[in-house]
């Protein structure tokens, strides 16, 4: 057991993993660069209403990780029915798509063109099949040029801003649960026994306090173990010699303070991992700088509407494909718990992505609550005059761009640091890996009770197994 763990981010895989090594009687020290901890799994107040960073759902088919957030939440929880769409042609489409819905709504000259394509492209596998070597082509060949163009392509270029043809098959594979067309049907007319992990109908989330509420519930379980957590401390480099880390270096109140780390001591990063080789101190070599350079991430900017009306749909999130406007995803946190909003009111978290620093990012925030504003109002969703006031949040590590090059990069970047042999680099941003809320927090017991007992399964095999996770 090692005398004291450094754990570096105060997202859920951090969180996690100090509340367990704190109940094992291990000395934890937590550094978070904001003021609160949670991640990408954070709640804020503005004004009245309750925010999380986009919407977040809980759910796992690992009854120990549902005991795990249960217990950090210690009753202050509540079921919700998962209820997602897409809206498109000014019409709802239930997703994961259901056949009737989707053969009623669809616009009739691209209903035919969808099921001829389909076919076509059948044919073509039998001849001539397409590789599983991009996202267009994991699409195309299992749905038909014109569904995949206009559910799952189009929407995925938008929110990455690059073409499906350079996007990695995995976040395909990943986020599709669907096998293809004929899937579809089979799921709508049949209720089969195995069904990916999408199909949960039920999800849990806190009564109150938000999504947030799960990390600052381990908060509470470290520090009631004699845990510390730091707050407002932003990691600025790590120096390490003889292949292990031997110094913490990070900005607090404008001051930098430089931590020894003791030779039984072990460091748990959380951070970017592209970030943290940037940080090491001495350098890596250019080519894994290089790699840490090329492993990109898109940034999100969440713009907070909030709305005189008692409700704008009944869904947790819905989809806005279209290319003609700049959202590509609303959520409505009063559907995910009455608290978070007041009586008579509700509140929008309307999603566009960008690259931290570029033309969106640079934009102001009222500048950004109008393009929003403008963007709903022309669909129908509510009117412009309904929008009482407006804020926005700006988050440049949201989420892992899996381009074409990505798994090389993450490997040169993670084979490197495994030479230091006193740091873990897990969660969804230590392993660059695009996994849900209870991929994270299982990501952070692994490595907990890996350290404690010196034994345990390997984190880094939390959310590669062969299922989706929408």
């Amino acid at each position: 057991m090692p005398a004291n763990v450094h754990i570096l981010g105060g997202g859920l895989a951090g969180m996690s993993c100090a509340a367990d090594l704190c109940k094992a009687g291990v000395k934890v020290r937590v550094l978070e660069a904001a003021p609160q901890v949670g991640g990408l799994a954070q709640s804020l107040k503005i004004g009245e209403f309750t925010v999380d960073l986009g919407p977040h759902r809980f759910h796992s088919n690992a009854q120990s990780i549902n005991d795990h957030v249960l217990g950090a939440l210690d009753g202050n929880v509540h079921h919700r029915e998962r209820m997602s769409r897409i809206f498109l042609f000014k019409r709802f489409f239930y997703y994961p798509l259901r056949a009737g819905n989707v053969f009623r709504n669809l616009p009739p000259l691209i209903l035919l063109r969808s099921f001829l394509d389909y076919w076509a492209m059948w044919f073509r596998q039998k001849v001539s099949p397409l590789p599983d070597d991009n996202f267009e082509n994991y699409v195309r060949k299992r749905f038909g040029n014109t569904l995949a163009r206009t559910f799952f392509s189009t929407y995925t270029e938008k929110a990455w801003q690059i073409p499906a043809s350079q996007i990695s098959p995995d976040w395909a594979s990943q986020r599709i649960t669907l096998l293809n067309l004929w899937d579809v049907v089979k799921k709508t007319l049949t209720r089969p026994r195995d069904v990916p992990r999408t199909y949960v109908s039920k999800f849990i989330y806190p009564k109150e306090g938000g999504v947030g509420s799960i990390a600052q519930g381990y908060r509470r379980i470290a520090e009631a173990n004699g845990g510390t957590i730091v707050t407002g401390a932003t990691v600025r480099h790590m120096r390490h010699a003889g292949g292990r880390v031997t110094a913490i270096g990070y900005e607090r109140d404008g001051k930098l303070v430089e931590e020894s780390i003791g030779a039984d001591d072990r460091v748990v990063s959380t951070l970017p991992v592209n970030r943290l080789v940037e940080m090491l101190d001495p350098p890596a070599p250019r080519a894994v700088l290089d790699a840490a350079r090329d492993l990109k991430h898109k940034a999100i900017l969440f713009v907070y509407l909030m709305l005189d009306r008692e409700q704008v749909t009944p869904d947790h999130w819905v989809y806005l494909p279209e290319k003609h406007l700049t959202v590509h995803r609303i959520s409505e946190f009063k559907n995910f718990a009455e608290s978070t909003c007041p009586k008579g009111k509700t509140l929008v978290c309307a999603e566009i992505t960008c690259n931290e620093g570029d033309e969106r990012w640079r934009m102001s925030d009222a500048e950004l609550s109008a393009i929003a504003t403008r963007d709903l109002a022309s669909v129908g969703l509510f009117r412009a005059e309904e929008v009482i006031d407006s804020a926005v949040r700006k988050v440049p590590y949201s989420y892992p761009l899996y381009d074409l090059a990505y798994r090389k990069n993450l490997q040169t970047l993670l084979g490197h640091l495994r030479q230091l042999k006193n740091l873990v680099s897990t969660g969804r941003q230590g392993l660059f890996r695009y996994g849900n809320m209870d991929h994270s927090i299982a990501m952070g017991a692994r490595v907990a009770r890996t350290l404690a007992t010196g034994q345990g399964p390997d984190h880094g095999e939390v959310a590669t197994e062969d299922e989706s996770f929408d």
